[in-house]
This record gives structure tokens, sequence and C-alpha cells, in this order.
């Protein structure tokens, strides 16, 4: 990344557009009698003084405690500022200048709620909000060494969980049903590829190296994420301070005993390495997790075989799936018969047919262009010199040979097992395509041995003619070494050795050709040679299953609790639980229980939807608060615990550089696939959510904005320091940004104009007057050598998007 000191004080030269970044640190009050191990019982909305505060029930919440505090909250956001707020919060990116417009225009009682409606139905929803569930469940593209060639954490092609998160919070499919999907889509629509991508959430714990940590990383993250409590405490003891037991733990790492993960083929790549479906799968029906001693994996007590269960203090609703203690009801699950046998799907055999059609075709333009060749030859070969043309045609006869009996072997191989799968194997029929594929295979290997006898004959006798051009060099004497140098010493030697090595090559060769004529000859039987599949159990234990179903059932005590909390952090800065992995004693108590309550049993109401709470939390009155502070209020509640007014909040490094693309115009749009090289982060056009994240594999520049931590990242914390200024100021993206947008701009000719425009694009705002005469002075009062671009003209005005581009607004959700 460069820097350059005559750009930055070039920058400064506005300093009353750069001010200080600033985090927002809160406390809670003491806890009221919050059970969050207990049911949630939706709690009765209070009645306010204020009945502008009244008409939506998180209102009434927050305004009680205004009035019992003695706060007054700040009035309604500017419409700009609210509009940026929403935007910026639902889908990622500033609106546009059309946008804006239009909102401003619009003066109709409902103008916010049809801004927040299309934002909810637009596809960058699912990506905005993709991004914040990818901190929680922890997404982790894969890590290991040599470029893939071994995969240490995670696994190759997980982004297609990434995708199924985005394309199911688009689709407002139920949380419960997100959550089911990922612990056990495998088991509970063995048959969808599509919901299969959902085990990504089990495959990500993937550790090569140590089951042990895998499955401990497992238990621990799965709990956390969507239980906030931390079982992983209960590995070695009983939880010091949560009512779980040392038991409980195992019971609950027996629910993910079995699991393991696997690539199944997908359409069009036979070759799971550039693509596939990575998925879970449950490998053993009855394997035992037994008790570790201090949890010591080297200390198992073979007598304490643990059954799968959840803690008993978070059982205490008729799940239908638990027994009395947490004990889980587990029923094995039939798997259809394309899950257990992936490799013998039909789209794998017609992609198997269409590679050896490929093949054949190759096999025929090889032979057509040889053929050619040969007869060119014939043309101009005045010394009928032909051996090279000819041998190049015999091969490529013979490849042809060897293409198109290897097609139709491939044809009566998946013609058993198309009898197979319909049941009919060892049958009258199965037997006699048995007999067909074994002919085949035998004409294969036929052809395969001719091809290879005819390769190395030619090879032999090219090596043959070799050998006898050097025993017939010039002033050769009775001994032919003596006239010959060192270096053509040693190059005759080699040839002879070659040529040796040639007509071994050759006997062999000729051999095989032998035993496969002979082969061909014998009497057929069923003893064909089966294709290498990868094939799977028939049944799965149904113990993910089980536990899932518990987990989403709507009278779990924390599954909603949890998940509002997370939804309500990213909309007003601060969880109204602080601690958002653990709800238990360690934890911070929460600011508003009643009011978390009650969004937890909303949110069952509304089917577990997140776009309905979504539009709830964004149309409240506490989210259209401006962020102004107010004196009497800040004395009261200096952290604004009661919400007073909104939390200013700095955008996360995915949202800092989507925004430096979007505004200058040149961020892609494309949606999903494979993730990008992450070091292409300062170049690719792609939104950060594509981008490889994982261990040592992390875009700098979002580094540099405190990306999310590959291990651990319930909550992002951000930092201030220097090298994110000098990103904004030096960065390949901001200097390419800053060209393209003024360049855009460039036929606004009118300084004020340009300005006004500049502060919509990149602040979605229009500027003050002091701000139109500070730029205005900054762009007359610029000259001297070229720092930017090509055009001088457009130097000053490239100079002043740099300075928009680190100003606070654009890095603040204000």
């Amino acid at each position: 990344m460069a820097s350059t000191g005559t750009r930055l004080r070039r920058c400064c030269a506005v300093a009353c557009l750069v001010v200080g970044w600033t985090a927002v640190v809160t406390a809670t009050p003491a806890k009221k009698n919050w059970e969050p191990f207990q049911p949630v019982h939706r709690p009765v909305v209070p009645h306010v003084k204020q009945a502008r505060w009244g008409a939506q029930p998180i209102d009434a919440f927050i305004a009680a405690q205004h009035e019992a505090r003695g706060l007054t909250p700040r009035p309604e956001a500017s419409r700009e500022v609210l509009l940026r707020r929403v935007t910026v919060d639902l889908i990622g990116l500033n609106p546009t200048p059309a946008e804006q417009e239009a909102f401003l225009r619009d003066t109709s009682a409902d103008a916010y709620g049809k801004v927040v409606d299309r934002l909810l139905e637009d596809p960058r929803h699912g990506e905005r909000w993709g991004r914040h569930w990818m901190d929680v469940w922890r997404y982790s593209d894969w890590a290991g060494w040599s470029g893939g060639g071994q995969i240490r954490d995670s696994k190759p092609h997980i982004w297609r969980w990434r995708d199924w998160i985005v394309e199911s919070l688009n689709a407002d499919k139920g949380y419960d049903r997100m959550v089911l999907e990922m612990l056990a889509a495998d088991e509970l629509v063995p048959g969808d590829v599509r919901a299969a991508r959902a085990t990504g959430f089990l495959v990500r714990n993937y550790k090569m190296l140590s089951r042990e940590q895998w499955l401990e990383d497992t238990v621990k993250h799965t709990a956390q994420a969507f239980l906030g409590v931390t079982v992983g405490c209960a590995k070695c003891h009983d939880h010091r301070v949560d009512p779980i037991t040392q038991d409980e733990y195992y019971r609950l790492r027996s629910v993910f005993e079995p699991h393991w993960v696997r690539t199944d083929r997908v359409p069009g790549e036979l070759d799971t390495g550039r693509d596939g479906l990575v998925r879970a799968f449950d490998t053993d029906t009855n394997p035992a997790t037994y008790f570790f001693v201090r949890g010591d994996e080297r200390r198992p007590d073979t007598n304490r075989v643990m059954r799968p269960g959840v803690p008993a203090a978070l059982a205490g609703f008729d799940s239908g799936v638990t027994e009395p203690g947490g004990a889980l009801r587990v029923t094995p699950v039939n798997l259809t018969w394309e899950v257990a046998h992936p490799d013998r799907r039909g789209f794998v055999q017609q992609d198997l047919l269409a590679a050896a059609g490929r093949e054949e075709a190759g096999a025929e333009a090889a032979l057509v262009a040889a053929t050619g060749r040969l007869a060119a030859s014939v043309l101009t070969n005045a010394h009928g010199n032909l051996l090279p043309a000819s041998n190049e045609v015999v091969q490529a006869q013979a490849r042809l040979e060897t293409a198109r009996a290897s097609l139709q072997a491939t044809r009566a191989v998946l013609q058993v097992e198309t009898l197979e799968k319909e049941g009919r194997g060892n049958s009258e029929e199965w037997k006699e395509a048995a007999r067909g594929a074994l002919a085949a295979q035998r004409r294969q290997g036929l052809a395969e041995a001719r091809h290879q006898w005819l390769t190395a004959t030619i090879g032999e006798q090219a090596l043959e003619r070799q050998a006898a051009a050097s025993a017939r060099g010039p002033n050769v004497s009775t001994n032919p070494a003596a006239n010959l140098v060192p270096d053509q010493v040693k190059a005759a030697a080699k040839t002879a050795k070659d040529w040796e090595a040639a007509r071994a090559r050759t006997a062999g060769a000729a051999l095989a050709l032998t035993n496969a004529t002979q082969e061909l000859a014998a009497p057929l039987h069923t003893g064909f040679k089966a294709r290498p599949t990868e094939d799977y159990p028939a049944t799965s234990t149904g113990r993910r299953l089980a536990f899932a179903r518990w987990v989403a059932h709507p009278e779990n005590p924390l599954t909603a609790r949890v998940a509002m909390n997370h939804v309500w952090l990213r909309h007003f800065g601060v969880g109204l639980v602080p601690t958002l992995a653990d709800f238990g004693a360690n934890g911070r108590p929460p600011s508003h229980p009643e009011l978390l309550d009650w969004l937890a049993s909303e949110f069952v109401r509304q089917k577990w939807s997140l776009k309905a709470m979504h539009r709830m939390m964004v149309t409240s009155q506490a989210y259209r608060m401006a962020s102004t502070p107010d004196a009497t209020s800040a004395r009261i509640d200096p952290d604004n615990v009661s919400l007073w007014r909104m939390n200013p909040r700095r955008l996360e490094a995915e949202a800092v550089r989507d925004n430096l693309l979007q505004v200058s115009g040149t961020l892609d749009p494309a949606m999903g696939g494979p993730d990008i090289d992450h070091t292409l982060g300062l170049t690719s056009r792609r939104r950060s959510l594509y981008l490889r994240i994982a261990a040592e594999k992390e875009v700098e520049f979002l580094k540099i904005f405190d990306g999310p931590a590959v291990t651990e990242c319930y909550l992002r914390r951000p930092t201030v320091m220097p090298q994110q200024a000098l990103a904004l100021g030096n960065s390949e993206l901001s200097l390419t940004g800053a060209r393209a947008l003024a360049r855009a701009l460039e036929p606004i000719r009118d300084i004020r104009q340009f300005v006004a425009e500049a502060f919509r694009r990149v602040l979605a705002r229009r500027p003050t007057a002091a701000e139109v005469r500070e730029c205005r002075a900054f762009l007359e009062g610029q000259a001297g050598p070229a720092a930017l671009g090509q055009d001088s003209h457009l130097q000053p005005r490239e100079r002043l998007m740099l300075v928009l581009l680190n100003h606070s607004d654009f890095v603040t959700i204000r």
C-alpha cells in the first residue's frame, strides 16, 4: 500500500471535512429478574405517556425506561440521515442520488415504509445480512498448504453454504428452518442437494489434524451461536456458574459424534477438486461417546458411554424429542439411494458419457489432422521420407480405437449400474449386462494394449535410428568412441541406454497385447470391473435432526432470544444483552429484558420471519431517532443504555470497501459463486462477501478496518488506527475510485453543483454552505505537479474525492 506525505497534507487542507472516529462504549443496568433459561412468556406492553412512542411495542418498552429515568428521546433524524442509515443497514450500500431525490420528494405518510419494503426485497439485502450471520456462524473458507493440496481447516467449495445463507435470507426462509437445515439438512430432507449446502455450518469445523478439536469446536460454537450458552466450559468439569454438568457436555457431544464431511460431485464437473458439494453426513449408526476424565481425551472412561442429550436445565418444555432429564429421543433416518451412492446419480453417469464422448471426438479430430499432414508430406517430400507423418496417423488411429472402446465400456458398465439402482441386481438381465460389460472392458483393454504397443514400437524405432546415426559420425575408426569428444561419448551412451529401455518397454507392451488378445477370447462371466465410486451408509443416526428440532422448537428458551439479540445489535449498535454468545451468569445482563422477551415471542409468532422483525425494528421511533447528543440526557445516561438517542456506528470493513466501489460506480453486482482469491482484494470489483477468508487468507484492507476474526466473531470490536486513514487515502481502491468518480462527474462544470453531487454520491447528503465554501476554496487553490491521474484539470477534483472518502460520515452510520 503506497504512502504519500504530500497527498496527505493536501487532503488535510480541508480539515473541516475530516474528523475523528469514535467507538461507542456501553454499560447495562442491574439484572431485573430475567430468567434466560426459562421459556419465553410474552410480556405485557407497557402504557407510556408519549402517544408517538406508544404506537409500536418496541417503542413502548423503550419509552417506559425513558420515563422511569427522566430521559428525553431525541427527535427523528433528518430524512437524509435516516435514508442512509436504513439503506446501509439493510443492503450495506449508500442510497444513490436518484434514490435520495425520490425519497425527499415523496411527502406521503408511508414514504419511509415504502423504502423499507423496497430494501427488504432487494437481493443485496441477503448479501448484507448474510455477512452478519456468517460472523455468528463462523464462516471460513479452507485453510491449508500447497494451494489446496493439503486441507487442514474447513473445506473447499464451502462457498455454497455462503450462497445458501444469502438465498435463504432473501427468500425470508424461517429462521427455525435455517437452523434445522444447518444442523441436519441431510437427515431432514435427504435428497435435497440445495438444502445440503446448509450443513456447511458443520463442515466449517473440520480439522484434518485433530478430530477431538473438530468435535470440541462443533459443540462449543453450536451452543454459543444458537443458544448463547458456553457449554465448552463443562468439558473438563461441571460448569462453574451455569446449570450444565460435565455429563451433559458429553451428551451434547454424542449428538455430533457420528458426523463427518464429504464432497459430492456436481453437474458438469467430475473432478471434486475443481468443484463439488461439501456437506455433512453420518458415518456410523452407533458410535460410542465416552466420558473423558477431566476432559482428557487420553483418559476415556469406557464404562460411561454417553447417550445424546441436551442440558436438563434447558429442556423444561415439551419439545417432543426429549425425555425427562434431557435425553434425546432419536429415530434413525433412512436415506435415499442417491444419497448413499452419489457417484451413481444420473447426471454423474451422463457426465462420464459426455467426457468419453469428448475424448472420442478429440481422437477423431486428431486423426483427421494427422491424415492431412501425411497427405501434405506425400506431395512435398521429394525423398519419400514419410516415417514421422505415417507413424502419427497410425498412433492417431489407435487412439481413436481406444477412445471408442472406452466409450462403449463406459456405456456397458453404466447399464449394469442402472439395473442395480432399479433393484434388479443378480437378475438374468443383470447377468447378461454384466457379461456385456466384461466383453466391452476386454475390447477396451485390447485397444489400449495395441495403442501402447504401437507407441512403444514407434519410440523404439526412433531410438534405433538415432543410435545408428550416432554410429555413422565422421572420421570413425575401428574404435568409434576414440574419435568422439567427451560430450559425444556421453550422448552416444545415453542413446544406447534409452534404446535398451525402449526395447524392454516394447517387449512388455507386446506381452500385454498378447494377454489382452487371449483375454478377449476367454469365456465370459459376470465378474466385470465395477466403476470406482464413493458409497456411504444408507441410514443416518437421526441424532442431529432430533437435536435440531429441539433447538428450533418455539418454546426453546434461548434460540429466539439469541437471534433477536443479534439482529438488534446490528441495527442499534449494542445488543440488548451485550454478551451475545453468553446469556448465562458469566454474561452481562440485558438492558431491556422485557423488550427482548417480547421480540423473541413476536419472532416466533411471525413464523420466525427475519424480514418481519427487520421491518418492525427499522420502522420504530427508537430506530428513527437522531444520534445527536443532549446534555441533560447525557448526564443521566452517558452510555445511552436506555436508548434516548441512536448510537452512531462505524461501518464494518466489508461495507467500507463495498461503498468505495459503489460510490465510484465500479462495483460488480454479480452474486454468488466460488470464493475470490484474497490477494485480489484491491483489484476485484466484487462485494467483499465473496472474497476468500480463512486462517492466513485475509484481505489486508479488510483486516485494517477490523474485518471478522476467523476463529470467533460474535461481536466485532472497532478500533481507530492511522492505517485506516492511510488505506482510504492511499490504497489502490481509493485512488482508482477517486479517479473514476471524478471522471464520472466531469461534465458538471459548475463547482457548486459538482460539490453537491460529490457529497450526494459519497456521503449520501447535501453539503452545508460552509462545506461548499471550503470545497470551492480547496478546488480553486490546487496547483503544482500532478499527483493523481493524467488529466491535470481533474486532479483537484480527484483529491477532493479522496478527502470525502476520508470523511467520518463515509465510515459512520449516523
